[in-house]
């Protein structure tokens, strides 16, 4: 059990950001942002011991937590919240180190999943119909990563080695995007995606490949990720849609480029990521309808990680970096930036989630 001031801080933070039954007004909406923070003034983002952090309507709500926990994911469901994350104990377990605990708290309530035994990684979080599924990894008695998914806490494998980055419920059908690892380690992995336990490879198999995030809209299934193909004598990383399993490249092919979330509105389709330009730095990208935008507020290097659109309102977070590296985290509405923090830490930003109020 967790020590009572440990729940009483986690319990107080998400009551003061928790949706509350109060009148509501027409196109209202609170907006969250979950990412993390540095602990020194704007050092070296590598030297950095980051710790949770949570915005609402740009104003930081403290968890809590401390640096000994990792919260990946949010999710809001009704007036309920839920984070997911792991939760260190220390103890003589993995040769004195301790062991992790996979936890999701709902309104500050922690509830603990696995003995901490095995080592695993939680990437994504969904609520549906009071079921809460994760998507991930967890590690076999061989240390070998294997895909799978978590339903209220009971472990689903997926296939063999790979990894999870995204889990998506709709129409009671559970999807799921990530990638496969070949049988040998010099094998490609590949985009795989998921669909109530049954793989779909969606990469070509001749290079890696991987899906980063799923959406589904009515009976179109979006998958975002990335396929190398060959530029001359080399390799390059092209973001890549495929929709209902037809790949769509997004990036130019000269040079890397990424995608980290996708979300469609009507006939719109939304995705964020990043691109490497000729100078030798990162850009911030955001693809609608399969077009390059131009953002707004862009330092010398940046990336984005998660979108979310809402009332006819675009919201996606990243990070943007000065040139000496140091991160802010971003919110852009509308391609309009809103930098998260007080500047005076590294900050990063990974998630945003939209409800009204």
């Amino acid at each position: 059990m967790k020590p009572l001031p440990f729940f009483l801080a986690v319990a107080a933070a998400l009551l003061a950001f928790a949706p509350v039954a109060c009148k509501k007004k027409a196109g209202e909406v609170d907006v969250y942002v979950l990412g993390s923070k540095g602990t020194g003034v704007m050092a070296d983002p590598e030297d950095e011991v980051p710790q949770p952090a949570l915005w609402k309507n740009g104003v930081e709500v403290p968890l809590g937590l401390g640096d000994a926990n990792y919260v990946n994911s949010i999710f809001v469901s009704g007036q309920d919240v839920y984070l997911e994350g792991t939760v260190h104990v220390h103890g003589p377990e993995n040769g004195g180190a301790g062991k992790s605990l996979m936890t999701v708290w709902k309104n500050g309530a922690a509830q603990h999943y696995g003995d901490g035994r095995a080592r695993c990684m939680v990437n994504s979080l969904y609520v549906s119909g009071g079921d809460v599924y994760m998507a991930g990894w967890e590690s076999n008695d061989k240390d070998t990563s294997l895909v799978t998914l978590w339903k209220n806490g009971e472990a689903q494998r997926l296939g063999g080695r790979g990894d999870v980055s995204s889990v998506f419920v709709s129409g009671g059908n559970v999807y799921v995007a990530g990638c496969q690892y070949g049988i040998a380690e010099s094998d490609p992995f590949m985009a795989t995606l998921w669909k109530n336990g049954v793989a779909q490879p969606l990469g070509d198999g001749k290079y890696h490949s991987a899906a980063n995030a799923v959406f589904v809209s009515g009976s179109d299934v979006y998958v975002a990720g990335y396929q190398t193909v060959k530029a001359g004598s080399e390799s390059v990383a092209v973001a890549t849609l495929w929709v209902n399993g037809e790949a769509k490249r997004l990036g130019a092919g000269r040079r890397a480029s990424y995608v980290q979330c996708v979300s469609v509105s009507g006939k719109d389709v939304y995705v964020v990521g990043r691109e490497d330009n000729d100078e030798g730095t990162t850009e911030a990208r955001l693809w609608k309808n399969g077009v390059a935008q131009r953002c707004d507020g862009l330092p010398v290097s940046s990336s984005q990680s998660d979108i979310c659109v809402y009332g006819g309102d675009v919201y996606w977070v990243g990070n943007a970096n000065d040139e000496q590296g140091r991160s802010t985290a971003t919110l852009w509405k509308n391609n309009v930036a809103q930098p998260l923090g007080d500047g005076k830490v590294n900050t990063w930003a990974s998630s945003v989630f939209v409800v009204g109020k």
